[in-house]
């Protein structure tokens, strides 16, 4: 028997104290995960092409929105059909300022956050009183708005091809390579990805989570639901906008035609086959998705199928809504649970789990 002088021991991943409960990363084995994907990620630019680059930067970019989505719809439960809308609002006021005013690089990526999060108040206000499907609407009707008015806007003022932009400078650098913009992406990817972790964990993302469970019991428990529901979208709009400004430096236009409602459905695609309501989740979700479209094509050219372009955008599209039924039916927690079930087998293996009632059989 185990003396009164002895206590068991504790294993060093499980948490103690309120300190590491909150904490990120806890243990050895977490911490050595984080150090060894971080130099995975910045050493990825020696062994891969341009072309692959390219597809990093575009995940990266892609991941930024997801995340910001995924707080929205899968933990506030505010269903938003108005990403692509966001993304364009981002990008135009970016773009606009550029051309009108010549501002810097720094200076348009935080206008752009500020006009995001300023019609995402507008939304939110205007969506305060409304059931999620009446959400749902009002950002559809949001997304119809913003395209018609950015088109009218281009047709007008602009040219056919909308906004040109100049290669970025952030004074101390210019960011002309695809290397160099993965670089900055990634840690900008990186800072929102903490970001997020850390602000579901405080007392803000804990009000949104509570509202988005329940809202008639959150007010009862002295939440601020109206608060809560404007800032979560105030929020994640900006960060949205954000991305969508990113984007328009990155490829290096601006044209209304690029933020149709195919790319506000990819974006929830990202969240729903990535995870609902995990950071994670909207990170592989945000990959998954990037890269499915790429993949398809090499399945085609290697298989020596001579598809036409319309007919491959199509195909990708049924690919999309195949994924989205097939997750919701057959795993609806995602990519997220997938990996966390495989992380599970390969710690436990070659042991298995059984239950007392199965031994005693």
């Amino acid at each position: 028997m185990m003396s009164h002088a002895q206590s068991p021991r504790i294993p060093s991943s499980l948490p103690i104290s309120m300190g590491r409960t909150l904490a990120l990363c806890r243990g050895r084995a977490q911490w050595l995960a984080v150090v060894v994907g971080g130099v995975a990620l910045l050493a990825l630019p020696r062994f891969f092409s341009v072309f692959w680059i390219h597809l990093a930067n575009v995940c990266l970019i892609a991941i930024i929105g997801a995340v910001a989505l995924n707080i929205l719809t899968g933990n506030a439960r505010l269903v938003s059909l108005g990403q692509a809308a966001f993304l364009g609002i981002g990008a135009f006021a970016a773009g606009l300022l550029q051309r009108t005013y010549n501002v810097p690089f720094p200076i348009a990526l935080a206008a752009a956050a500020i006009a995001g999060g300023i019609v995402g108040v507008m939304v939110a206000l205007l969506s305060l009183r409304l059931r999620v499907l009446y959400v749902a609407v009002t950002t559809l009707v949001l997304h119809f708005a913003v395209t018609t008015f950015f088109s009218f806007v281009q047709a007008v003022f602009l040219d056919s091809s909308g906004i040109i932009l100049p290669l970025p400078n952030l004074g101390f650098m210019e960011l002309q390579t695809p290397t160099d913009w993965y670089y900055f992406l990634l840690a900008i990817a990186a800072l929102i990805v903490l970001g997020a972790l850390n602000l579901l964990r405080s007392f803000i993302g804990r009000r949104w989570i509570a509202v988005g469970e329940h809202d008639v019991a959150a007010e009862a428990l002295g939440v601020p639901v109206r608060w809560a529901k404007v800032s979560v979208f105030a929020v994640t709009s900006a960060v949205v906008a954000f991305a969508g400004a990113l984007s328009a430096y990155y490829v290096g236009t601006v044209s209304f035609e690029s933020y149709h409602l195919g790319l506000a459905i990819a974006y929830l695609a990202m969240i729903i086959i990535g995870g609902v309501g995990s950071v994670l989740g909207s990170i592989l979700g945000a990959v998954f998705i990037t890269l499915l479209p790429y993949v398809l094509d090499q399945i085609f050219l290697i298989a020596h199928l001579n598809v036409r372009a319309n007919v491959l955008a199509g195909l990708h599209q049924i690919a999309f809504g195949g994924l989205i039924v097939a997750f919701l039916l057959f795993e609806p927690r995602g990519l997220a649970e997938i990996w966390r079930r495989v992380r599970s087998a390969a710690t436990d293996w070659p042991f298995r789990y059984r239950s007392a009632s199965r031994s005693v059989r």
